[in-house]
């Protein structure tokens, strides 16, 4: 029984050592964030509401399963895993993610292409004017303006677009391409990402590139079907918060309300992207202002591994101390001497 008291002991030890890493504190970084609506005013309680939900399916969809999201006023605070986070790795988790598909109405290739500004950071607060100043210029159906807009425009593809994700789909819209490369006229929408039954991330068999396989809804099935046969041969933009992820050429008319959005993008982006999609657009524009580290309370895995270690623990105290009081029960006393006295 000794032996096998040694045993359990031994083991416990070994599960606590093993498990030591459930006791220590858990590391986070806390992200603050401001709302606005698309035309620059403060979100509506249920565009707040709605905020968290989309904001923690894409942070699960990227494997950070311990985010917490909480949204107020005019605020959301996000608060992941870890303390050497780098925001720009998950900047697109807190981008607009609208989509739309729009015909091609010009294309024009930029004369010094320099890398672009992150589409995904939206204008501070506060610049509703500038957002309707661009939209303005950039969303006329004045055909002389729409040349002068795409001059211009071809100047500023390297810097941050302030139209990004505000773009009214049923007006025509000059933009440039996601690499800054082409500069866009573009007819209006013909189709939206809240038409979007379900995308993912794939790597295409022929080409060995990495894509965004889409389904869409019934009716935007039946739509992208006759879109499709009555344009082949044109180009169409798929637009992500403004920008041109993809402009391909329709080779042939496409039923069954499944696409490919290609656009140079790697197992990361594609994935981010298919992410955006399948979550559906944010309501409002998140704007970062501010980070700070904070300690996470534990997970319900780390409460359960706790809990089942304390109760493992106070089993094999019990035990030992019960077959302590057996053992000394059985311990056998002193020999009892008996004297014989002779003569009596």
């Amino acid at each position: 029984m000794v032996l096998v008291l040694m045993v359990l002991v031994l083991g416990y030890l070994l599960v606590v050592f093993l498990t030591k890493g459930v006791w220590e504190a858990r590391e986070g970084t806390r992200l603050t964030f401001a709302m606005q609506t698309q035309d620059g005013g403060p979100p509506s309680p249920d565009a707040i509401a709605r905020v968290p939900q989309i904001v923690e399916e894409r942070l699960n969809t990227l494997g950070m399963s311990g985010a917490r999201t909480a949204a107020s006023g005019e605020s959301v605070e996000v608060t992941v895993p870890g303390r050497d986070l780098n925001t720009d790795d998950i900047r697109d988790v807190f981008a607009t993610g609208q989509l739309f598909v729009r015909p091609v109405i010009h294309a024009m290739a930029v004369e010094d292409p320099k890398t672009p500004a992150p589409a995904t950071t939206p204008p501070a607060p506060g610049n509703a004017q500038k957002i309707a100043d661009e939209k303005q210029l950039r969303q006329s159906t004045d055909e002389s303006i729409q040349i002068l807009s795409l001059q211009f425009q071809s100047t500023r593809c390297a810097e941050h677009d302030v139209l990004a994700g505000h773009d009214d789909p049923n007006l025509p819209l000059v933009t440039c391409s996601a690499d800054g490369r082409t500069v866009y006229l573009l007819d209006k929408s013909v189709l939206g990402g809240d038409q979007i039954r379900h995308a993912e991330s794939d790597r295409d068999s022929a080409s060995g590139e990495y894509v965004v396989d889409v389904e869409f809804d019934e009716s935007a099935a039946r739509d992208w079907a006759e879109f499709t046969a009555a344009n082949v041969g044109t180009q169409t933009a798929f637009t992500l918060d403004t920008r041109v992820v993809s402009a391909p050429e329709i080779m042939e008319a496409i039923p069954g309300g499944r696409t490919q959005i290609t656009g140079n993008f790697d197992a990361d982006s594609a994935r981010e992207v298919a992410s955006l999609l399948t979550s559906g657009s944010l309501p409002v524009t998140l704007t970062y202002e501010s980070s700070a580290p904070e300690t996470l309370p534990p997970t319900m895995f780390l409460t359960s591994v706790r809990a089942a270690v304390i109760a493992a623990g106070i089993a094999l105290a019990i035990l030992v101390l019960g077959a302590a009081v057996y053992l000394l029960r059985r311990r056998p006393g002193p020999p009892v001497r008996v004297q014989n006295r002779a003569g009596f």
